[in-house]
């Protein structure tokens, strides 16, 4: 979701909540494996830039001599910008690949240009005697066009954050330094994904496969970046998936396979041939008599095949569970109008359950309080899948369920399988769902 307004610099809160720990205590590690929420509706902001200030804490905890990379649709953060250019100058390696729209776009304001003024003039410095400062970029893709994928209708719409060693503690002497270091958001860096719209950042600690993986599709997003849109660099269909022990990155564009179908078909296999789909579970993994869930909080859903797979699985007997903020209706016209229609048709248990959050733009009409808005984009299964049972599973990352992330856009989806990251998605999720039905009457649109 994309804001038509300036976005000022991200400041003070941040600095604040990502203060280092007392360089005096034991040494420790101050990051592991699992998600940040920022809570929007947080009314002192700390949960708001919650995701922000752990990105702060990782880039200046960045050792003298690794990489930061990152690549991300829009970067509207001086402040993050101020914190990359310090680690460069104590000899960090730091590249940053942007969407033009990040740079140029009227409803960046001046934010993109600051943050790109910045990096460049930091990276420009010569270093004086005795400093050795790092190897350090910042690129954008061509103007109307992603990086990688093929064509001139899509955009670098990727959200990914690279450490190559870091001790996470907003300092590079506080704590244990821990290699490959990777953090999958569903945000970028502006107030407007801070303030009003719900978002995640999966981090993943010390997976070598997972972080070479995302490196690999780093450099070719990098490597095509400024060819044309039908260089031989560029990519139509892209088959890299890496599996990396409980995790497995999706890098997108990809076409004819449609990625989620892939998932939500897998979820029909039955655990044994006698069990009906979407049932066998233990009593109590998943539904209460056994029946296995799916939760989705994507902020924009408009592929009618993901949507019939999801009617199916519910007809099946699934329960499935969807927080959305844009969702195509019934006035559109073509395969668009078949979104809604699949997933607001009755089942043989009754509806998939529906909730619309997608007020940021909107108001309580009686007390004024401002609306959130969805804009994460994760899938979770609760239940079987692959035919085994009682599993909790979760894929996020920054491809929304559209045609465009699917086809046209440089973008990475993320499966992690372990019971404590889903649980935690879980929580927000229910966060989510509740403020959907709090802000019911506050006007956005369907």
């Amino acid at each position: 979701m994309i804001k038509n307004r300036i976005l000022p610099t991200l400041l003070v809160a941040a600095m604040t909540a990502m203060a280092a720990p007392s360089a005096s205590a034991e040494p420790t590690t101050y990051i592991s494996t699992g998600p940040v929420f920022n809570d929007p509706k947080d009314p002192g902001g700390v949960k708001q830039r919650a995701i922000l200030s752990h990105l702060g804490r990782l880039v200046n905890g960045a050792t003298p001599g690794s990489t930061i990379r990152i690549s991300l649709y829009a970067f509207g953060s001086g402040w993050l910008a101020d914190q990359l250019a310090a680690a460069h100058q104590r000899g960090v390696n730091v590249q940053v690949l942007v969407d033009d729209d990040s740079v140029n776009a009227p409803w960046m304001g001046a934010s993109g240009k600051t943050v790109q003024s910045k990096l460049e003039t930091a990276f420009a410095k010569v270093p004086g005697a005795g400093q050795q400062f790092g190897s350090s970029w910042f690129k954008k893709c061509a103007a109307g066009q992603a990086c990688l994928a093929k064509g001139t209708a899509g955009v670098n719409h990727n959200k990914f954050f690279l450490f190559s060693r870091t001790t996470g503690s907003g300092s590079p002497t506080t704590g244990i330094p821990l290699d490959d270091v990777v953090v999958q958001s569903s945000g970028n860096l502006t107030s407007a994904d801070t303030d009003e719209l719900w978002n995640d950042a999966m981090t993943v600690v010390g997976n070598s496969a997972l972080h070479t993986g995302y490196v690999t599709y780093f450099d070719r997003l990098t490597a095509a970046a400024q060819t044309g849109p039908t260089d031989p660099l560029r990519a139509a269909d892209l088959d890299m998936d890496v599996q990396a022990g409980p995790a497995k990155a999706y890098f997108f564009p990809r076409n004819p396979e449609d990625v989620v179908v892939d998932i939500l078909t897998t979820i029909a296999t039955p655990v044994t041939p006698t069990t009906p789909v979407c049932h066998g579970n233990t009593p109590g993994h998943g539904t209460a008599d056994g029946r296995t869930v799916i939760r989705i909080a994507n902020g924009h859903i408009s592929r009618p095949a993901v949507a019939r797979e999801l009617w199916k699985l519910a007809d099946a007997g699934c329960s499935v569970d969807v927080v959305y903020g844009k969702l195509s209706d019934y006035e559109a016209v073509g395969e668009h109008r078949e979104t809604a229609y699949w997933l607001t048709r009755s089942t043989a248990l009754g509806r998939i359950t529906l909730h619309r959050l997608n007020n940021d733009d909107h108001t309580d009409p009686a007390t004024g309080a401002a609306g959130t808005a969805s804009h994460t984009k994760y899938l979770l299964v609760e239940g079987a899948y692959k035919g085994v049972k009682d599993q909790k599973i979760t894929w996020t990352g920054s491809h929304t369920f559209t045609g465009l992330a699917l086809t046209a856009d440089d973008e990475t989806y993320l499966k992690y399988e372990d019971a404590a990251v889903h649980d935690a998605y879980r929580t927000n999720f229910r966060a989510q769902r509740a403020a959907a039905a709090a802000e019911s009457g506050y006007g956005g649109a369907p």
